[in-house]
């Protein structure tokens, strides 16, 4: 019965507010929609650098890195790979990423937009804990 209520949307219970953060992104549109490989890796290796900045200051480890890619004409592609161990190296989170990028780099089709987005987020204090 209570499962019959929920999904018409009756439910009495409190809403909760989420603790943490899920993921740490940031992306970038280029001024002009490019298809030189150089700088498209130039922009990912500054944005990785960013984001693990970012979680370095928030004391966070990752362990699953998203490449997002726009092509000219809104088409927009994600890839994903989770590492094998927790980290926040800025050289595993760029390795990662180029990596993911790799398949998308193709001189036929122009990039206007790129990003990287690391999840699976653990902090630094609770994994001292579990080790």
């Amino acid at each position: 019965m209570q499962m019959h209520l929920m999904a018409k949307g009756l439910d009495r219970s409190e809403v909760e507010e989420r603790v943490g953060v899920k993921s740490v992104s940031h992306e970038t549109t280029f001024e002009e929609d490019t298809s030189d490989s150089a700088a498209i890796l130039s922009a990912l290796y500054a944005l990785c650098e960013n984001v693990q900045k970012e979680t370095a200051q928030q004391k966070l480890l990752f362990k699953t890195v998203t490449v997002k890619i726009r092509y000219q004409g809104f088409e927009t592609h994600t890839k994903s790979k989770t590492l094998p161990r927790l980290t926040n190296r800025v050289e595993d989170l760029k390795k990662t990423a180029k990596e993911l990028l790799q398949p998308y780099l193709t001189p036929e089709r122009k990039m206007r937009l790129i990003g990287v987005r690391v999840s699976s987020l653990v902090s630094c204090e609770k994994q001292k804990t579990l080790f």
